[in-house]
This record gives structure tokens, sequence and C-alpha cells, in this order.
């Protein structure tokens, strides 16, 4: 009886979690002694331009904050609650998802209830973020506009 429910947790691991890339592609250099990392995270490195694209984006957002990311690979940007007052995380992901073809992690996957946050992963190309952030503004003004429109009517 338990069968369906352990191969539904199953997926749903499979689903949230993913295999550590950052830490595959390290595996080599570092049994070969290669000094990579410094390329990667110094300025013009692709994780440091990565960063920098996520904080810009934020910056630039009318819907977002965050605290810069010190040294992970993820940033967990939070929706404004003065923009998006009835903001639900999953349902955000999920309209990204359908409406924008984007997959970003809904903050209340990691055991944080009502969570306003959503969490990135600094692992594509900045230009790729860039585009991220185009549709992340278009689908939080669309719910912000939503929510206005029912708080007139």
């Amino acid at each position: 009886r338990t069968h369906d429910y352990r191969d539904a947790l199953q997926l749903l691991a499979a689903l949230r979690l993913c295999a550590n890339v950052t830490a595959q592609w390290a595996v080599r250099p570092a049994l070969e002694s290669k000094p990579t990392i410094g390329a990667l995270t110094s300025p013009g490195g692709r994780l440091h331009e990565a960063r920098r694209m996520i904080l810009e984006g934020v910056a630039q957002s009318e819907f977002l904050d965050l605290v810069a990311p010190g040294g992970a690979l993820y940033a967990f940007p939070r929706v404004r609650a003065d923009r998006v007052p009835h903001f639900d995380d999953n349902a955000f992901a999920l309209r990204l998802l359908e409406e924008e073809s984007v997959l970003v992690v809904p903050g209340s996957s990691f055991n944080v209830p009502a969570s306003r946050h959503l969490r990135l992963t600094l692992l594509p190309p900045p230009e790729q973020l860039r585009e991220v952030f185009v549709r992340i503004e278009r689908v939080l003004a669309r719910m912000a506009e939503g929510q206005q429109a029912r708080a007139v009517a």
C-alpha cells in the first residue's frame, strides 16, 4: 500500500532536487590539480557575471528585493509585499513556468511557510539570466494588475 506513496515522494524529490552540477564540473580539474575556480568567480568569470546579472535584475525590478548571495550558487529574491500583496510562491512558480517557460523553485519548498521568495540558480549564462528577469517581471506585473483590478471591483 505504501508503494504508490513512496513512488510519489521519489518523483517529487527528483523534481525538486538535482545533481550538484558545479561539483561535477569541479571533479576532473580538482583531480588534475588545475586552479579553475578563480577563473569562474573573478570579474569576467561566468559565475561572477551570473551573480552580477542577478543583482542587476533585482535592482531594476519594481517587484523584487534581495540580500546578495556571498558564496552560494543560488539567489533567494523576495517579492515585495507592497507591490504584490497576496503573493503565493507556488502559484507564481507555476505561472512563470506555464506562461514564460522559466523554472524557479518556490521558497516554501525549503520549509518556509507563506514564503514570498523564489530560488534562482547562478548556473545559466548571464544573458539567459537577463531574459529570465524580463519574464519574471512580466508575470509579476500581470499578478499585480490582477490584484489591483480585484481590489477596485
